[in-house]
């Protein structure tokens, strides 16, 4: 076997079988330092097969890993989309602690229309989908100010359909009723609520 000198580095051949199993306390011929020798631990060889078919399992067993991790950080990440597509997994989630909550980025509100009749405005509009995949249709909070910004009149409503179809549109409606203004402003804007179990 080779021991190495931990003082000066010189390498020496010596009889393994006299450093025994508990080790031996050894002296540098060019030094003079001294260390306590050990034997080197017996390290079984295996096979090459055996070692690339191990380290095959191995790497497997952790792509595997991988892909179940990725899969279930997609499911909870695209939980909105899921469950658009199958409603009755909103339960699941909640279960687990995990609200949906509706994907509002590919979400437009157009055709917005006010018309006044004395105190009451009738308002109308659709939620338009731009995504290639079904998105749940928030709640819409409708806000009415006057010119000088003091709030007339508010409401949440909820689109016609609970689920929208990519490319698609569902239409809302509301009346509200408040004092005449010169020119009110309506605002109407989605909301991040949690979306409800049908």
């Amino acid at each position: 076997m080779l021991l190495t000198c931990p003082n000066c580095d010189t390498v020496f051949r010596v009889d393994g079988e006299k450093i025994g199993e508990a080790g031996q306390a050894v002296r540098c011929s060019v030094c003079a330092h001294v260390w306590q020798a050990v034997p080197p631990m017996l390290v079984e060889e295996a096979e090459p097969g055996e070692m690339a078919s191990a380290l095959r399992t191995v790497l497997g067993s952790f792509l595997v890993m991988l892909l179940l991790l990725g899969s279930i950080v997609g499911v909870i990440v695209e939980r909105a989309t899921i469950t658009a597509y199958a409603p009755g997994l909103i339960g699941a989630f909640e279960q687990i602690g995990l609200s949906v909550r509706p994907d509002t980025e590919h979400l437009r509100i157009v055709d917005l229309k006010a018309d006044y009749a004395g105190d009451t405005m009738r308002l109308s509009g659709r939620l338009q989908n731009n995504a290639a995949f079904f998105a749940h249709a928030p709640l819409l909070e409708v806000r009415v100010v006057s010119e000088s910004g003091e709030p007339l009149a508010s409401r949440i409503l909820r689109p016609d359909d609970a689920v929208i179809r990519p490319a698609m549109a569902s239409g809302f409606f509301t009346q509200l009723v408040f004092e005449a203004s010169n020119e009110p402003t309506v605002t109407v804007t989605m909301r991040d609520d949690p979306v409800v179990r049908p």
